[in-house]
């Protein structure tokens, strides 16, 4: 069975060779690697047509359409797809050895799957230098956990059936932050078939940076909208499958971090709009909603500096979000294996 790699490509001819190589060291053979590049601007093409020219695996695309982004690239590559799998691996992130014959040898023990989950480590410079995995398994229900941020798998840690993702519709072109969270959801949703196998060891190394493309203006307006329009798809989703009430907590999560967002950036012209959207879900109580429009009166009067508003309202708004919600649930890789 092949499998596709699906790569975009923005401006990476620095780093661009840690991902290269990582995918020329495969166990695992029957693999093609299609990339799409978004305009560089730097030697980035230039080193994919290298690649090209040295390994008729490697399949090179220039972005023949809009909107620019990675989405859309993903999007292009998975057209030009030849596998009947297909995983995501951007271009500043790398794959162990074995990553394809872990996957494919998993996907083929559960042929019923449309996509099954892998664990992931993180690194700054080299693979394995920070030894801490993405994610862990827990009790808790896997939708609840991406809408109160400790997600349980992020776009590399997947394996799909090609025909599946292509049915569940692929990246939204949309956006431009939360791409994978909103794909994983509608994912769920649907529901489609998949397992976890975080038993299984970390296949892949995701590189933390604070200059990466999806980080690079977290809290700006655009990113912000697309973050909302997630929001709003999964809320809506929701109320047709009539699941509003089995995922409140978790979307009153989503919204309070949506809504300070907005408040701490002085978004004015979106808080009336943001209160709107939640009434329609009926996610608040009109005393909290009170509160939350007294939080973004305080930001915009910048009298957030004043000690005693500080106690009232901002440990107070944290409240109204799920008393549970957690940060990411990252755990060393080491403590992982000594339990």
């Amino acid at each position: 069975m092949k499998v596709s790699i699906i790569t975009p490509s923005f401006n990476r001819s620095d780093i661009l060779h840690q991902t290269a190589e990582s995918i020329f060291n495969q166990t695992y053979t029957n693999w093609e690697w299609v990339v799409t590049d978004d305009g560089s601007t730097d030697d980035t093409w230039k080193l994919l047509q290298q690649y090209a020219a040295a390994d008729q695996r490697v399949k090179i695309f220039q972005r023949n359409r809009g909107p620019k982004g990675a989405c859309t690239c993903r999007n292009i590559a998975v057209e030009n797809a030849t596998g009947e799998y297909v995983m995501f691996l951007d271009s500043d992130d790398t794959i162990a050895s074995f990553c394809l014959q872990q996957r494919v040898s998993a996907m083929q023990l559960a042929p019923e799957c449309d996509f099954i989950i892998f664990p992931m480590l993180m690194f700054r410079y080299t693979p394995g230098d920070m030894n801490l995995l993405w994610n862990i398994d827990s009790p808790q229900d896997d939708i609840e956990r991406i809408l109160t941020g400790d997600a349980v798998c992020q776009g590399t840690g997947t394996l799909w059936k090609k025909s599946s993702f292509v049915g569940i519709g692929m990246w939204d072109e949309k956006l431009l932050l939360w791409q994978d969270v909103e794909l994983h959801l509608r994912s769920l949703l649907q529901p489609l078939k998949y397992r976890k196998r975080l038993d299984l060891k970390p296949d892949t190394f995701l590189r933390i940076s604070e200059v990466s493309i999806s980080r690079t203006g977290y809290h700006s307006h655009p990113k912000f909208l697309s973050r909302l329009l997630v929001f709003r798809q999964t809320a809506e989703k929701m109320q047709q499958k009539n699941l509003l009430q089995q995922y409140r907590p978790g979307l009153r999560s989503m919204f309070i971090d949506l809504f300070t967002n907005a408040a701490n950036q002085r978004f004015e012209n979106e808080i009336q709009p943001v209160l709107a959207l939640q009434q329609q879900f009926g996610l608040f109580n009109n005393k909290e909603v009170s509160m939350m429009k007294r939080y973004a009166w305080i930001r915009k009067g910048k009298l957030y500096r004043l000690p005693l508003l500080q106690r009232l309202i901002f440990a107070r708004i944290h409240t109204l979000s799920h008393p549970t919600a957690s940060t990411l649930n990252k755990v060393s890789y080491k403590d992982k294996i000594a339990f």
